[in-house]
């Protein structure tokens, strides 16, 4: 672990450990008993139908949503805490209101922040340019950190409840009266969780494997991130955190 912003980089580490729960929480449940297949048959027709019973009930939200806050959490703590020794490091005094700045406009980054942090002599003119002309830290500038400080606030008055998407069911095996294979191993969801096995008209299918669920938790409508799946997208942040740190690092060899 480098030498600068140890506490930074601690914070980060326990993110990453949040995340690998998610992880290890999202592995739990998709080998869980949490849905069962069916066949249903329509003799007069002489179609089939794969029907899947999805207990959606039994996701534990709750602890992803926990889970969720916390990474983000200790995400936007480390670049707190960098930033508060950058000021010391400035010769500047911390104030209970030192935070690393994240605005929603780079004309507030410019105007508000930056003019207040060399008026008040927080931080150095290397600092400064390091943060506008580089980090970004707005909306448009870098949509990643913009999104951990929404995210961030947002949940302090509400918890991020994830979306839970099914995206397929794999290792299926169908037969007929035979022992004959029919339709696929796979299949692709869609809201009505039947899907018609056209190879099986007037045969009787027996399911001789229901397979294995593939899915993905989302950040859900109205946050920032919305549709996004939310293991992948914390991992981005944590990396994005991560290079900005080490770009502080270089204004103090």
């Amino acid at each position: 672990m480098p030498d600068h912003f140890i506490s930074s980089y601690k914070k980060i580490e326990w993110a990453e450990k949040h995340i690998r729960d998610l992880q290890s929480l999202l592995s739990k449940f998709t080998r869980s008993d949490f849905y069962t297949v069916s066949v249903k048959a329509h003799p007069k027709q002489g179609t089939n139908f794969l029907c899947f019973n999805i207990r959606h009930f039994r996701f534990p939200v709750d602890d992803a949503a926990l889970t969720i806050g916390d990474a983000l959490h200790n995400l936007r703590s480390a670049l707190d805490l960098m930033y508060y020794e950058t000021v010391l490091a400035c010769g500047g005094i911390p104030t209970d209101w030192t935070r690393f700045p994240i605005c929603k406009t780079g004309e507030e980054l410019a105007v508000r922040w930056a003019k207040s942090a060399l008026k008040q002599k927080q931080v150095s003119c290397p600092v400064i340019g390091l943060i506008l002309d580089t980090v970004k830290p707005y909306e448009t500038g870098n949509p990643l950190l913009w999104s951990l400080h929404a995210l961030n606030i947002r949940d302090k008055h509400q918890l991020l409840i994830p979306m839970v998407k099914f995206m397929g069911f794999a290792g299926i095996r169908l037969e007929d009266d035979k022992g004959r294979r029919i339709g696929k191993s796979a299949y692709t969801m869609d809201q009505t969780c039947a899907i018609r096995l056209r190879d099986a008209n007037d045969r009787k299918v027996t399911i001789k494997n229901k397979g294995h669920a593939a899915m993905a938790i989302l950040f859900d409508e109205g946050t920032p991130l919305q549709g996004e799946s939310i293991i992948p997208a914390l991992k981005r942040i944590a990396e994005v955190v991560t290079r900005t740190v080490e770009a502080f690092e270089l204004l103090f060899p």
